[in-house]
């Protein structure tokens, strides 16, 4: 059995940076208006990460004490931006076939890896149509501290739920940005990288993917990494 790995934002669908602004207005409310994302990596970030970071340059000595704050506010205003702007957000091309198609296969469990705080997640896929109910088992930006170690939180989580062990090799992560390409390689996963985010194909290859595709409408190439014994 294969477990796969769908990022979220760039891969599964784009709320047309609905977080970022829902981020910056709630850094600013906690922290002041020197508060901004602006010249950080957001795209395949961990949303604790993107805070910690984006506080630091304010000089806030205490900002670390305020991270719930800042968590519960963003979580708030990423509310208001998608009921203001929801139209906007939309799901990737091929997903909802995809997730169709792969829903009871016996070869695979469909699983999520994803920085995002585990609370904006159904806010986000609620945005576009989707239901969390779909991903077997998902890790989120506030279960580990770097994105290579949600592997094993997905694996750990994979094992309870199908009561038998898998390992890293038996999973493939499906991502659009280098951080994906990078989490795959150290953990020694297969990695489908996927042009629907800020990068290109020839850009997610020269980080290190040996798979890129523009977008997921023809699902051939992750069916053949599922029935790959290597992928």
């Amino acid at each position: 059995m294969k477990l796969l790995l769908f990022d979220l934002d760039g891969t599964l669908l784009l709320t047309d940076g609905a977080g970022v602004r829902a981020m910056e207005r709630a850094g600013r409310r906690v922290l002041g208006e020197r508060f901004t994302l602006e010249g950080l990596t957001i795209a395949g970030g961990m949303d604790p990460l993107i805070y910690a970071e984006a506080a630091a340059r304010t000089g806030v000595k205490d900002a670390h004490l305020r991270h719930e704050s800042f968590r519960r506010l963003y979580l708030d205003e990423l509310r208001v931006e998608l009921a203001a702007n929801g139209h906007r957000a939309r799901v990737m091309p091929g997903i909802v076939e995809l997730l169709d198609r792969l829903a009871g296969d016996p070869r695979v469990l469909v699983g999520m890896l994803t920085g995002n705080y585990a609370a904006a997640v159904p806010l986000k896929l609620g945005a576009v149509g989707l239901g969390l109910e779909r991903f077997a088992v998902a890790a989120f930006g506030d279960d580990a501290a770097t994105r290579e170690a949600l592997v094993d939180v997905a694996l750990r989580r994979a094992t309870l739920r199908i009561g038998r062990s898998l390992s890293r090799a038996d999973v493939i992560v499906i991502g659009d940005t280098p951080a994906d390409v990078r989490c795959a390689a150290v953990n020694g996963c297969g990695l489908l990288a996927v042009a629907t985010g800020k990068y290109t194909a020839d850009e997610l290859r020269r980080a290190g993917a040996e798979v890129a595709v523009e977008n997921l409408s023809d699902p051939s190439p992750l069916l053949r990494m599922i029935d790959s014994p290597d992928a």
